[in-house]
């Protein structure tokens, strides 16, 4: 009987593959070692995949495209602009806390290839940066406009609050049990936006003041 081709194969090398990027990072992965955790010979990893690098990439894809598509910026609600890019940081933080190998794919590009042998995985590193900062770029932007955030230059302020995202995460998966009590996303956006937040949102219900705005206390 003829053999036909499984259609979740594709699927289950690049979950297998993110583990074992995730694990042993690019050098020391195996594909081995993919094909093994996916259940099938290497023949079935060529059958998908030109080699290593090629599924590498393709992991890379994949968890890119899943994470914009999970991570749209909020609409603007109650609570203007600011309170939108509360929610975008902590959906962002969260998706990373809750996928720790796809989080842990960017640390090996960041370090172990970062000068590596392709352009193509420098830019798939500064892709992910740069789409950070736009969104952050944005709604920063638009709080200006509503009145929410108190933002004289939104370029500098995207930049430093996805430092802070980076360097939560960098923390995170280093140390993870020495970290993990901070570790609370919805409190890490609201003391990244509280410095910049206004108060004037609008909303009656709004929250109050947070002890990290440190606007009009005295010196």
């Amino acid at each position: 009987m003829p053999r036909f081709a499984d259609p979740e194969l594709r699927s289950r090398l690049i979950t297998s593959a993110t583990a074992e990027f995730a694990a042993a990072g690019y050098n020391g992965a195996r594909l081995d070692a993919i094909a093994e955790r996916a259940g099938v010979t290497k023949g079935g990893v060529y059958f998908h995949f030109a080699g290593k690098e090629d599924l590498f990439f393709a992991v890379i894809d994949h968890w890119r495209d899943r994470r914009r598509r999970q991570l749209q910026v909020p609409a603007i609600g109650p609570g203007g602009a600011g309170a939108a890019l509360r929610r975008f940081l902590a959906s962002y933080l969260a998706f990373h806390f809750g996928e720790p190998d796809a989080t842990h794919l960017l640390r090996v590009l960041a370090t172990e290839l970062r000068g590596r042998f392709t352009t193509q995985l420098r830019e798939d590193d500064r892709q992910e940066q740069r789409w950070l900062r736009a969104r952050l770029r944005d709604l920063l932007v638009e709080g200006g406009r509503d009145g929410t955030l108190f933002v004289p230059d939104p370029a500098p302020v995207a930049f430093l609050l996805a430092a802070a995202v980076y360097g939560v995460l960098e923390q995170w998966q280093t140390a993870p049990s020495e970290v993990e009590a901070h570790c609370s996303e919805e409190e890490l956006a609201r003391m990244l936006v509280a410095r910049y937040a206004t108060g004037s949102s609008g909303d009656e219900h709004s929250e109050p003041r947070s002890e990290y705005d440190f606007r009009d206390r005295p010196v």
